[in-house]
């Protein structure tokens, strides 16, 4: 008999060893309360509702995360950015444009083209004065413009050698007057340099009124107002200095390439002159050299 009692004594504590392992195996973490069967929310359907002891116990699933994506796209920041983005875009437009038609046509064929300066210095060196003004009468380019200021004043008060400088001088005028749509063109470079970081400044002070205003209204009771406010402070300001940087750049080196472009218009007439003052010694020589010619005066 008592064999018998200490074998279901025995019997129960291993019961309740086990029972305590599986327990231990499947409760929550953190030590919340297993759900209970048939409380509220039970997936299972079995109402094992008991009145007065489960009415606050409600199961509830578990809510999956909601992911969200911020619209960080090119579309996306100019929509946070407000009305500003309007003008820096107008700006950007502006710089783009600018840039393709300074490498359209600050180049080499639109100020000096090659076969026209071998024409001239050729026709130069032939004393063939007739023949460079026919041939610059309809041509565009700065070097034409600037030839065909000189040959007007030679035809109009004829040539001396002592007035090289002169007509170095009025080529000169002659090819400022000529590029002077350029640079205008290239100033403006410049000119949105300037402006778009002080319209990106603007749009930063507006963002931070609105997101003050914010504040002042309902505190941080949404702070997603607060964060766009912010957002599109940040990104005009940023904007305004990517339009402004290019900018920069573009105005140096167009600026450059102009007056290096004019400087060898201007060096490429100095040889003209050098060419037509040439051809008037020898041709002062050729006539002090026929007979009855020694009152003939050489060109000084």
């Amino acid at each position: 008999m008592n064999r018998m009692k200490c074998h279901f004594v025995a019997a129960l504590m291993a019961l309740y060893g086990g029972a305590v392992a599986v327990q231990a195996q499947t409760a929550p973490a953190g030590g919340a309360k297993p759900p209970v069967a048939g409380a509220k929310g039970d997936p299972s359907g079995e109402d094992l509702n008991v009145p007065g002891l489960t009415d606050d116990i409600t199961l509830t699933k578990k809510d999956e995360p909601v992911v969200t994506i911020d619209d960080t796209s090119l579309l996306g920041l100019i929509a946070k950015g407000g009305w500003t983005m309007w003008i820096l875009g107008a700006f950007s437009l502006g710089v783009i444009g600018l840039a393709i038609y300074g490498f359209i046509d600050l180049r080499p064929q639109n100020f000096h083209p090659e076969v026209l300066s071998r024409e001239l210095l050729s026709r130069m060196e032939h004393g063939d004065f007739a023949g460079v003004v026919e041939r610059v009468q309809q041509d565009e380019s700065t070097l034409g413009h600037m030839t065909s200021a000189m040959a007007a004043h030679i035809a109009e008060v004829g040539y001396s050698t002592e007035d090289n400088e002169f007509l170095k001088g009025l080529m000169a005028e002659a090819g400022v007057r000529h590029n002077r749509f350029r640079v205008r063109l290239v100033n403006y470079f410049s000119v949105l340099a300037q402006a778009a970081p002080m319209v990106g400044l603007l749009g930063t002070v507006s963002g931070m009124i609105k997101a003050f205003g914010q504040l002042g209204k309902s505190g941080m009771g949404d702070p997603s107002e607060l964060a766009n406010h912010i957002a599109e402070a940040l990104i005009t300001t940023a904007s305004g200095l990517i339009i402004a940087l290019p900018a920069i750049f573009f105005y140096f080196f167009f600026r450059d390439r102009l007056e290096e472009l004019v400087a060898t218009c201007e060096d490429r007439g100095a040889s003209m002159l050098v060419r037509l003052r040439r051809a008037a010694y020898s041709v002062a020589d050729e006539v002090a050299t026929e007979p009855g010619s020694e009152d003939v005066p050489v060109p000084a």
